[in-house]
Order: structure tokens, then C-alpha cells, then sequence
């Protein structure tokens, strides 16, 4: 048999054994039937008390699970409402939210000093991937009435969402579409800014949707860092005689300047963007076997000009896809629970300066829970993915958390995570960039150890964690005059230390990173990174206003230290029946504080913004 007939057999094999996958999994769905009009969920959730969270695949209840967890439910995010979702999740402490403007015009997510490309983001668990880039990972084509919670999870997390997931995951729930429900908000401030949204939730016979839309632009607050962002969703909810599935799809278009944002060779730079994101998912239950299966697309249109002023020089299209579906299965009996499942996905991209790419990938993955005694909760994972072009990849992943007292537990973990290098990295080029096709995907094994204790309303938490990380991807230079190249640059070493403490309505957050990687060379993302963050805030009511205060000093590594105070003012105007109307005043940057989150990048100074918010 020769080489070409052999690739052609195995690629064939390969499909039919997912052709079967998916017919048996279409087989056991099969099998649900509606003995009630009730959420197929709710019996499980009243007997047990549990929920799915971020952190497992199998549900878990108050006070389990071995991982590190924030949770920002509705009623937070209601505080949180005026913001964009970027800028929301920014004001967590331990996440480094490397913003190049406001609004998140452009964001990067760091957490646990782990880079843009290093952290997962899903929606309703479905993730969100750019194969062209990690510097588009924030581009959420959803708007911020669509979000009902926000949950992040901290350390390696490939056994659970594959590729890229070393620092962490954040998932974004979506609020599912119920009743007749009206929402507008309108915003203006500084610099120009003005803001629109409004949402809509009303059912069509049997099923329920919502439709929302919002824009933001504003002027700038330095040469060439104007910008005008539409995003607008579409999210349908239905009960059927499988189960109920749920319909999202979401569009977000940002036009704006973009003033060093790659490169400090270039201050006239801009960019457009077109993300558009459609997913279908569901669940349903027959006795001790939960179902839930998903397909997603995503599209990404991207416009980068080096230089604005010189049209058509150095001026890049991109689109990308990516794509595919899987189905999770959940059985759960006396002795373990156990969580199983597929995914299939492609990515593909058409470029003017990276050309035409394409790659399959394929991942099977399983987790268990055994059920060892009440004090004692243990999982065990392993995902593998087969990727074209890079093999085989391998996920294992193991937590234990012991419950010392009724208010005192120990935890700890341990797992693996890995990342493809995307198109940039691999086939960019320019004058300030240059990618290198030879990268091999890069790894790391993460370990930590912590401790949680909550007595009444006050709750703490302590963890210390140790990535080591081989083959790392990073962008690297000699000089400044240099341009940027991609490299894969050996091993590195991060050391991390998390303290939280809350108490009502107020709370505290610390975190402490160190990263080594033996080198002599400029880095660009790996060792540019948060040194020290402090985030505290409060929340007060006096004479019906709700007064947020939030101050954030943070020490970059080469960089001085600055502190970063947010004010917000705000009051529920009327409130009668199922009408409300409230008001707010924001002041970001209190002190006008010179800073910056990426290198080189000025954020803006004091900003000033006001709007009022009615829902019906």
C-alpha cells in the first residue's frame, strides 16, 4: 500500500469511527421522553442540591469540587450592568486584564501569569477559539444584558476544554430567554462616549427568545484610539420531547484605532473586525444518564493596517472558522459518578499575509468522580486530542479536597496543559512581525495546594501553585529597533500565591506571581507580567444611593507600581410592580493615574461617565 492510499485509509477510519460516535450518541438520545413539562434538570437539582460549574463536567455541590472557582452571579452582575463584559471580568482579583483601550476595544486575559493564548473562553460551555489569534479571544459577539454569571477557573484546565487552557478557563453563562422582559440602558461620559443597548425577551408559542442590541463609540482619549462597536444576539429557548435546546447566534463589529497596539515601530495602526458565533446545545435526562449535545461555528473578519495613513501598504485581511460539535454524557450511580465525551472541530483561515490553512482535530475525553465519603471529594481526567500536523496530545488531571470541619477544608490538584500554536504564530509576516512555521506545540504540568474556611458571611482562601512549562511560544526580539519574531524559547518556571477574604459587601483579593525563563533576548508577552495585585473594594448604601469603591495597585515585572481607583454612584429611581429605573455616575481612574496594562500602551486617564438603565 503506498504512503498516499495508507493517509487516505486512516483519514477515512478516522471519520467513520466519529460517523459512529455520533449515531450512538443520537441512539441514546433517542431514548428521552417528556413525562413532564418540567425543566428535565429540576428534580435533580431539588434531591441533590447541586450545580455545573466550570470546574467538572459532572454537577457538584455547595462546598465540593478541588479547584479554584470565582463565581459572579446575577445579582453581583447587576452591580456590575453599565460595564462591558471585558471590563467587568477586569475588576476580578487575580486576573490581568491587558487592555489596550476602553471598552474592551482590545483585550488580552492573563491569569495566573499564564499569557492571551494560555487561557480558555467559553460561552454556556461551548468555547470560543480564534485560530488566527489569542488577541481576539475577547471579541464576545454577545451584549452585556445577554450575561447572566460569569465563572472563572483557575489552573491547568486541558482534561476538561482541550487546547490552550493553562492559567485557566472563564465561562460566560447566558441568560435563557423567559417571559416578556424589556431592558434599556443609555450612557454618556468623556472623551465622547456614548452608549445604547436595549433587550427585548418575548416568547412565540413554544418557544421563548430574546433579542438584544448594543453600540459604544467614542472619540478617543489619544490620537488614533477612537472606536464604534455593534454588537447584537439572538437567544432562543425550547422544550421538546428530547429535552430542552437552546439556540444562540451574536455578532460583534468593532471599527477603531489602534495606536501601538502591536508595535511600537508603527503608532498609526488600525484595525476592523466581524465576529460572528452561532451555537445550538440541549439537555436531557432519563433516569441516572444526562445528555448534552452541541455544535458551534464561529467566524472571524479581521482588517489590520499597519499604518493608516499610507492606505494599502501593509494592510491585512483575515477570516477564519472555526467549527464543529460533540455531545457530553453524564451517568451517576452509588459508587462514582461519570462524565464522558467528543468533540470534532476544524479550523480554517484565508489571509492576504498568512495565506490559505486548514487543520482537523478530534478529542475524547473522560472524567470520574468516586464517591468516597462525605468529607472527602476526589475527580480523576483525561482528555486526548489528535490534531493534523501536530499529533497526538494527552490531558491527564487528578484533584482531592478533605473537609477538616464544617468550615475548613484542604484541596489540591495537579494536571497537564498544552497549546498549537495558532496561524499568527506559525505564518505571520511583516515589518514589525514575523511568525516561524517550525513551532512545535508548547506544555506544562500545574500543581496546587490550598485551603478554604467560611464561617457565616465571612469566607477566605489561600492557594500557592507551581506551573513548569516546556517549548514555550513567545514573540521575541534583541532591540527595540527589532522586529518581533516568534520562537519557541525552552522551558519556564511560575511560582503564584492567592489570598482572598470577603465579608458582606466587602472583599479582598491578593496575588503574587514570579516567572523564570533563562534567556537573553526581549520578550514580548511570557515575562512581561503582574508581579503583585492587590484588588479591595466596598459597597455602602447611604440615603438610598449604593456607592461601589474599587482601588487596584498593581507592580508589573520591570515596571513601577501604580494604584487604580474606580468610583460608582448609583440609585434605583422607581420601582413599582415590574418597572424599575435607576441612574449612576462613574468615575474610572479617580486620580488620573498614569499607567499602563500593556507595555508602552497608555490606558486612559480620568473618565467620567453617567446613564440610566429602565427594565419592564
Amino acid at each position: 500500500m503506498t504512503i498516499a492510499a495508507l493517509s487516505i485509509s486512516i483519514a477515512l477510519m478516522r471519520r467513520a469511527i466519529v460517523l459512529a460516535i455520533l449515531t450512538l450518541s443520537l441512539s441514546a438520545t433517542s431514548v428521552f421522553s417528556a413525562d413532564s413539562q418540567d425543566d428535565p434538570f429540576s428534580g435533580s437539582r431539588q434531591q441533590l442540591g447541586r450545580i455545573v460549574v466550570t470546574q467538572s463536567r459532572i454537577p457538584v455541590g455547595q462546598g465540593e469540587g478541588t479547584r479554584s472557582v470565582t463565581n459572579l452571579d446575577s445579582k453581583l452582575l447587576d452591580t456590575y450592568s453599565y460595564e462591558s463584559v471585558t471590563d467587568t471580568i477586569a475588576g476580578i482579583g487575580g486576573i490581568d486584564m491587558r487592555r489596550r483601550g476602553a471598552e474592551g476595544v482590545q483585550a488580552d486575559i492573563n491569569i495566573r501569569g499564564a499569557g492571551f493564548e494560555q487561557n480558555a473562553v467559553l460561552v454556556d460551555g461551548v468555547r470560543l477559539y480564534d485560530p488566527q489569534s489569542g488577541h481576539f479571544l475577547m471579541d464576545l459577539p454577545i451584549t452585556s444584558g445577554d450575561v447572566d454569571s460569569i465563572e472563572i477557573l483557575k489552573g491547568a484546565s486541558s482534561s476538561l476544554y482541550g487546547p490552550n487552557a493553562f492559567g485557566g478557563v472563564i465561562n460566560i453563562k447566558t441568560k435563557k430567554p423567559e417571559g416578556v422582559h424589556v431592558k434599556a440602558v443609555e450612557e454618556g461620559g468623556s472623551f465622547n462616549y456614548f452608549k445604547t443597548a436595549l433587550s427585548v425577551t418575548n416568547p412565540f408559542g413554544p418557544i421563548n427568545n430574546r433579542f438584544s442590541i448594543e453600540e459604544s463609540r467614542s472619540t478617543g482619549y489619544r490620537t488614533d484610539t477612537e472606536f464604534n462597536i455593534l454588537s447584537l444576539s439572538n437567544s432562543s429557548s425550547v422544550k421538546t420531547l428530547l429535552g430542552v435546546y437552546n439556540a444562540l447566534f451574536g455578532f460583534l463589529k468593532k471599527d477603531f484605532g489602534a495606536n501601538q497596539f502591536y508595535s511600537n515601530l508603527y503608532p498609526n495602526e488600525e484595525e476592523h473586525t466581524d465576529t460572528r458565533f452561532f451555537k445550538v446545545d440541549g439537555a436531557a435526562e432519563k433516569g441516572d444518564l444526562t445528555v448534552r449535545p452541541n455544535l458551534f461555528l464561529r467566524r472571524h473578519w479581521d482588517k489590520f493596517a499597519l499604518d493608516r495613513n499610507r492606505p494599502g501598504w501593509q494592510t491585512n485581511y483575515s477570516t477564519t472558522y472555526d467549527y464543529g460539535g460533540g455531545a457530553d454524557f453524564v451517568m451517576k450511580n452509588e459508587a462514582a459518578d461519570l462524565s464522558y465525551g467528543f468533540l470534532i472541530t476544524r479550523d480554517t483561515i484565508n489571509s492576504t499575509n498568512m495565506g490559505i490553512h486548514e487543520r482537523f482535530s478530534e478529542a475524547f475525553y473522560g472524567e470520574i468522580v468516586p464517591k468516597i465519603s462525605e468529607r472527602v471529594y476526589a475527580n480523576l481526567g483525561l482528555r486526548v486530542d489528535h490534531f493534523d500536523g501536530f499529533g497526538w496530545q494527552y490531558s491527564p488531571s487528578a484533584g482531592l479536597k478533605y473537609a477538616l470541619s464544617n468550615e475548613v477544608s484542604l484541596k489540591g490538584s495537579v494536571g497537564r496543559a498544552y497549546r498549537i500554536p495558532t496561524f499568527t504564530d506559525l505564518y505571520y509576516l511583516d515589518a514589525a512581525n514575523i511568525g516561524l512555521s517550525s513551532l512545535v506545540p508548547e506544555s506544562s504540568w500545574t500543581y496546587e495546594t490550598g485551603m478554604d474556611c467560611q464561617s457565616g458571611a465571612f469566607k477566605c482562601s489561600a492557594v500557592y501553585f507551581y506551573r513548569s512549562s516546556s517549548d514555550t511560544i513567545d514573540w521575541i526580539r534583541y532591540s527595540s529597533s527589532d522586529p518581533w519574531r516568534a520562537a519557541n524559547i525552552g522551558s519556564a518556571e511560575t511560582n503564584g500565591f492567592e489570598a482572598s477574604a470577603s465579608l458582606g459587601d466587602f472583599f479582598f483579593n491578593y496575588t503574587c506571581l514570579d516567572i523564570y525563563a533563562k534567556h537573553d533576548y526581549i520578550s514580548k508577552y511570557v515575562l512581561d507580567y503582574l508581579k503583585h495585585h492587590i484588588s479591595t473594594g466596598l459597597s455602602t448604601d447611604i440615603l438610598g444611593f449604593k456607592n461601589s469603591w474599587v482601588l487596584n495597585w498593581e507592580k508589573r515585572e520591570g515596571n513601577s507600581r501604580y494604584i487604580v481607583a474606580d468610583v460608582k454612584i448609583s440609585k434605583e429611581i422607581i420601582r413599582k410592580g415590574s418597572l424599575k429605573m435607576g441612574a449612576f455616575l462613574e468615575i474610572t481612574n479617580l486620580f488620573d493615574i498614569s499607567y499602563s496594562e500593556q507595555s508602552g500602551i497608555p490606558m486612559p486617564g480620568r473618565w467620567i461617565r453617567s446613564g440610566a438603565r429602565v427594565e419592564f
